[in-house]
Parts: structure tokens; sequence; C-alpha cells
């Protein structure tokens, strides 16, 4: 466990009394108003706070260096916040298959605690993004998430590629994650006849080798960037297998079957999915777009090979897709990596230029600022857009943007 002190800026801002005159509120760009002074005093801002407001300049902007590599990041490539637990994020690292969760984060309490699976070399192996879902554990209080690997499995180089990979299920439950289940090494060990422990995951599927994205839809359904068969597709693990074991026969796996996406080899595609609408966005990093699905839509086409047996793997035909930003036309965007959605605007960031974009979801461009960061920057998240989080591979560093 490390515990740090941070160096940077804070700002206080006085509480108000909600019962009291010139009460403050958000006017849904991320700057507070006066009630009683806003229709005749507050300018027309346009736009993100966290951006530097429409100025595009990087200074205009409070940027805190809030964890480096003796914080436990080893090439961070995505994160993402626990919404049932106030200051706590995940942060995946690439080199060494980890995560790391940070407690308090960004104040002066903060902590970090690196974890390495017992088994992360399979279920962790190259990891490449993280989405937080929605369904709780059945032993335990605490929600479950998804990862995905750019990896075609070669268990950290101890075995040729065999592309038996694609998304993996976990607990966020800290008692949990990261380590084995006395139950389970028992019982693979008797099956197997030799020691066998599949440490803390709960679910994996192995359709979608060099997994580049992951975003979170219902239940235990998540949409995936597979990068080797160039399309983006739908998992749903079903049933979880519980901690440590390895039944997975009872996943379904829809690949869109008209779709081809282009993978950029080391930087990730995220993906987002508005709940209000159920419309997926991913970055197509390599393609140098974004692309807009509706999860609504979709049937189930040709049967598909199974490397599992019992596992439903098929051709998703007719979902509805589009261009949502073609980043030939936005200047400054050459290969799009993070994705993050806040309220109705898209936070893009583009690994080789370093710059990161706004648009709202008609696709229009609200912002932008250069981070400087170009050949780092990949995964971006918000807790509104006046707290803006991402991490930068290259430098090993967990940053926060606010006014």
């Amino acid at each position: 466990m490390i515990r740090r002190s941070l160096l940077g800026l804070v700002i206080s801002l006085p509480a108000c009394d909600g019962d009291s005159p010139g009460k403050t509120t958000d006017d849904g760009s991320g700057t507070t108003v006066d009630e009683d002074t806003a229709d005749t005093a507050a300018p027309d801002v346009e736009g993100v706070a966290g951006l530097g407001q429409g100025s595009h300049d990087f200074s205009a902007v409070t940027v805190t260096v809030v964890a480096v590599k003796s914080d436990g990041l080893r090439i961070p490539r995505d994160l993402a916040f626990n919404p049932d637990v106030d200051g706590e994020l995940w942060v995946v690292n690439r080199s060494n298959d980890s995560a790391t969760i940070f407690s308090n984060v960004g104040t002066a309490d903060q902590s970090s605690d690196m974890r390495i699976d017992p088994y992360a070399f399979h279920f962790l192996e190259e990891v490449s993004s993280i989405a937080m879902g929605g369904v709780t554990f059945a032993d335990s209080d605490a929600r479950t998430f998804g990862t995905c690997h750019e990896s075609r499995n070669t268990y950290n180089d101890r075995a040729r590629p065999n592309d038996f990979m694609g998304p993996t299920l976990w607990s966020a439950d800290h008692d949990i994650f990261a380590y084995s289940n006395p139950d389970a090494v028992e019982y693979l060990s008797d099956l197997w006849d030799t020691y066998v422990d599949l440490g803390s995951h709960l679910d994996m599927l192995h359709e979608s080798p060099n997994c580049m994205g992951i975003a979170w839809e219902v239940d235990n359904v998540y949409w995936v960037y597979d990068g080797l068969n160039a399309t983006i597709a739908r998992y749903d693990f079903a049933e979880d297998h519980h901690i440590g074991f390895d039944d997975h026969s009872d996943g379904i796996i829809g690949k869109v079957s008209d779709l081809t996406v282009t993978r950029l080899e080391d930087v990730p595609s995220h993906m987002e999915i508005d709940r209000s609408t159920g419309l997926l966005y991913a970055t197509d990093t390599g393609a140098n777009r974004i692309l807009v699905l509706d999860t609504a839509t979709g049937d189930k086409g040709n049967r598909l090979p199974s490397t599992e047996p019992g596992v439903d793997h098929h051709e998703l035909d007719n979902v509805d897709h589009s261009v949502f930003i073609d980043g030939s036309e936005v200047d400054g965007m050459s290969a799009p990596s993070g994705l993050a959605l806040v309220e109705d605007t898209l936070l893009v960031t583009d690994f080789e230029t370093g710059r990161i974009f706004a648009f709202d979801l008609s696709g229009e461009l609200v912002d932008w600022v250069d981070s400087g960061r170009g050949g780092g920057i990949m995964g971006i998240e918000a807790r509104g857009l006046d707290d803006i989080w991402f991490v930068d591979g290259s430098a090993e560093e967990l940053v926060r943007l606010q006014p």
C-alpha cells in the first residue's frame, strides 16, 4: 500500500446555504452562475471548463499530476471510477498486467494499491481497457467490471500465440480481486491432477484477441473492440462461474457482420455507451474516426466457429451504425483513443497529437485543447466537465484537469 501527499493546486470554494440569497447553480457547461443575477449579468460562455473554456490554451487549465510510476503505474492505458465508492479509481497497466486501485484519489489522503492477479498473464495479459459494470456479484456488495486485452494469448511470451483470448469479468471487491479462491484451486487441481490457480476472475470468453476497448451495456453484457477480427462485438457472460473457476459454456457472442475497424497497434480504442439512448460510441483509432452503433438493433446471423464448447458465437446482422466523427475533417485528430461521455458531451483524446476534444451529441466540435502529451495520452474519464482525468502511458502518469 502506498500513501503519498499530493503536490498540486487545491481550490476551495465557499459553500452557500441552499435557502440563502445569491445561491449558485451549474448552468450545464461546468460554470457556476448566480441565480439572482444570471438573467442580466452572466455572459454567454462557450467551451468546456476543464479544457480551458474555449481558450484552446493549456495554461488556462489547472493541471495536476495525481500519480506517477512510484504510485503503481506501469504503462497505464485506461481508468474507471467506481460509482459505489467515493474517490475510488481503478487504473489498468499494460507492462505488468496489473490494476492499481486508488482510494481518496486527488486528495491529501490518497493511497494506491497495485495488484497482480495470480493468473494475470492470461486474464489481464496486455490489458488495454476497463469498464465498470452494474451487476453486484452474488457473494459481495461490490459491483463487477470488465477488461479487454491487446493479446493473442502468449501467457507473457511463455508460449506461441493461440488466439484463445477475449474480455474478462471481475469483482471490484477488494477482498476478492487478485486473490486466490482456495475452493477453486482445490477443485481444479483435483480435476486436472496438477496444481491449478486461476486467480480471482469471475468469467472469461475467448473470441476476441487483440481486444482494444470495452463498454458495459446491461447485466453481464459488454461491447468490445475486436482488433484481430476487425469488428465490434457484443459479449454476454450470462451467469459468472464464480471466483477462479473455468466454466465459460453459457457465453453468447455476436460479431457485427458488416463493419470493419482498423486496430492501431499499442493504442487502445476506447468505447462508451450513452445509457439514456443505448448508443455505443467507439474510437476506431487506425481509421481515424469515431463510430456510433445502436445497441438496440441487430439480428442473430450465421453461426461462427467457437473456441470453447457450448458458447454461442454468431454474426450480428443489421446493426445500425455510422461514422459519428470523421477525424480527417477535424484539425489535430489523427489517432483518437480515449473516450468519455459526460452529460451531453463526448470527450476524446488523440494519442498522436495529444489534443483533447469535446463534441456535442450532434457531432459538432465544442472545444479542444492541446495537452502536450502526444504519443502518451490514452484513456480519459470525467466526474464533470470541470473535473477531467486521463492517463499518459508513456510518462506513466495519472493527470487531472480543472478550471
